[in-house]
């Protein structure tokens, strides 16, 4: 019997280890556009498997329960994770779960490098007039109102927007991303 029990722990530290925890990488752009869904740029996600260019992953968030075709990273809704097309998201509860083929291109272990873009379009437009500020100080509300009454002097573009607010939602206090000293 004890020989059993260490066979199954065996082979569930090897099924869990086949589940690494992966980002949406994006060149360029916030989306990642596939068949079935669209996936945003820095999303974890765990990959189930891999063949050869592409990856099964899966996506896990939160829904809102007025539109159940998207999934978000924390229960304010604020940081969208992805959105199906053909509500295939599993829902269980106000939770839900994706899976999607992803090419391996767009698939990073280094979550620096899913979110550089990001926090590359931060610095260069929210360093113009000050130091930097530490995202992890505020919430994604006390953003809001921060960035918000910041934005008329930066002049972001509609591009620049896109990647400072998620960057802001991902990086802050209740965001999903703490930075790495």
């Amino acid at each position: 019997m004890k020989k059993l029990w260490i066979q199954v722990l065996l082979l569930s530290v090897f099924f869990a280890s086949l589940q690494a925890v992966s980002y949406v990488y994006v060149e360029e752009g916030v989306e990642l556009p596939l068949n079935t869904a669209t996936l945003y740029g820095g999303t974890p996600v765990k990959v189930i498997n891999q063949k050869d260019s592409i990856s099964k992953v899966v996506v896990e968030g939160y829904i809102d329960k007025k539109d159940k075709t998207k999934l978000y990273a924390t229960p304010n809704l604020k940081l969208l994770l992805a959105s199906s097309k053909d509500n295939l998201i599993k829902i269980s509860g106000d939770k839900g779960s994706l899976e999607v083929e992803v090419p391996n291109d767009n698939l990073t272990d280094d979550s620096e490098e899913a979110w550089e873009l990001y926090s590359e379009r931060f610095y260069e437009k929210c360093t113009q007039c000050h130091p930097a500020k530490v995202v992890a100080d505020h919430t994604m509300l006390e953003w809001e109102g921060l960035y918000g009454s910041m934005k008329e002097f930066a002049k972001p573009t509609v591009e620049d927007n896109e990647y400072i607010t998620r960057f802001l939602r991902a990086f802050s206090k209740d965001g999903i991303v703490k930075e790495q000293d």
